[in-house]
């Protein structure tokens, strides 16, 4: 599990001051970007390998609003991994309070720069490692 702090900006904001529903998703990948990043699998590396990950599946389930001025910790886990896709879940908490704000998935398959889907233990044994790894650890979280 990674932590990620986030600071609102106000442009995100809609006439209420309430956070947009649509930039949950954007922090999600935020948060994903920093969880990778933190066991070593930087986006830029993987590009420059061919790797691409588009998204499948996302989710949001919204619960609390955080507001202009709020500061929230968004918690990843990788909870899916398979060697073609990986899936992430997310809570977004409220910094101050611990209130969760919003929950969220998603989840992404691994593609060659063609296109093709990739299999990452073949192509990639020590990212695959990794992978399982931190799978096996935020199992148990």
């Amino acid at each position: 599990m990674d932590r990620y702090i986030r600071i609102p900006n106000y442009y995100e904001t809609d006439q209420m001051r309430v956070i947009h529903h649509s930039n949950y998703i954007r922090w999600f990948e935020e948060a994903r970007i920093h969880y990778l990043a933190g066991i070593g699998i930087r986006f830029a590396d993987q590009e420059e390998k061919g790797i691409v990950c588009p998204v499948l599946t996302v989710e949001a389930t919204y619960k609390r609003m955080v507001r202009y001025g709020d500061t929230v910790e968004i918690l990843t886990r990788l909870n899916v991994y398979n060697g073609l896709r990986y899936g992430f879940s997310y809570e977004v908490r409220n910094a101050e309070t611990g209130e969760i704000c919003c929950t969220g998935k998603t989840t992404h398959c691994f593609l060659d720069a063609e296109g093709n889907i990739m299999r990452v233990k073949r192509h990639y044994p020590e990212m695959h490692q990794v992978l399982v790894q931190c799978l096996d650890e935020d199992m148990v979280d």
